[in-house]
């Protein structure tokens, strides 16, 4: 039931913005809640147009905090799960003995947003997260119709209608064909760094013997000055 309201809601939203403001405005507006909120209360007094700026900027700033939270907790769960399963460094396995959270999957995860946001803008960021995300979302996606009909008697916590996966797999190919068409540079280029990382992983992270060189002593200091444990398949 949430989902469903959280989906109308996004809907409405979107569909009041396109129309109170043109195609040309949405380019163009820095806050396009701000600007929407302007225009619909132009007609009245001057106090409370200055409300519905800090209302809307308001309203905005919490929406980004909150999906801002969502998305580094599920997120850090990914170096986490895969070091549990055994397809990363045993290193982002380890969890805090105090918060109960994955610490160093979670510094991982901040010194990449910090490399990716360093030497660019964020405008930049913003073209290369939402490129990136949308290749693996897809495939997340084609894996669902793929598996369905590979195993199709495997047990799942929960089963969706075929056409949910394929109309998000469209989706996803949609927006990331027009990425590549609207910036082809930029989207290249972070195309370029995500297929670089398949050799390393191949030849220095999946190669235990050259992993557990360094990976034994650096994991076991963690765990002593963390207060950290180790989580095992």
């Amino acid at each position: 039931m949430s989902m469903v309201v959280v989906t109308c809601t996004y809907i409405i939203i979107n569909l009041a913005y396109h129309t109170l403001l043109s195609p040309l405005e949405l380019i163009r507006s820095e806050s396009i809640a701000v600007h929407a909120g302007e225009i619909f209360f132009a007609g009245y007094s001057e106090g409370t147009l200055v409300f519905a700026r800090y209302f809307f900027a308001t309203s905005v700033a919490v929406s980004t905090f909150g999906a801002l939270l969502s998305i580094t907790l599920s997120s850090s769960r990914l170096p986490y799960a895969g070091a549990v399963e055994g397809m990363m460094p045993t290193l982002f396995g380890l969890v805090s003995k105090r918060s109960r959270t994955p610490i160093t999957s979670l510094a991982f995860l901040g010194c990449c947003s910090f490399a990716c946001v360093w030497p660019s803008n964020i405008g930049d960021l913003i073209q290369y997260v939402g490129f990136l995300s949308w290749i693996f979302w897809g495939l997340c996606f084609a894996a669902v119709i793929v598996l369905r009909y590979k195993m199709p008697d495997i047990q799942r916590p929960f089963k969706i209608p075929l056409v949910v996966p394929v109309v998000a797999g469209l989706t996803s190919l949609y927006l990331v064909v027009g990425s590549l068409y609207a910036n082809p540079l930029i989207s290249g280029i972070w195309v370029v760094a995500t297929l670089l990382s398949i050799p390393v992983y191949y030849g220095y992270v999946d190669n235990e013997k050259m992993c557990q060189r360094w990976m034994d002593k650096l994991t076991s200091i963690l765990l002593h000055y963390l207060d950290a444990a180790e989580q095992k398949q």
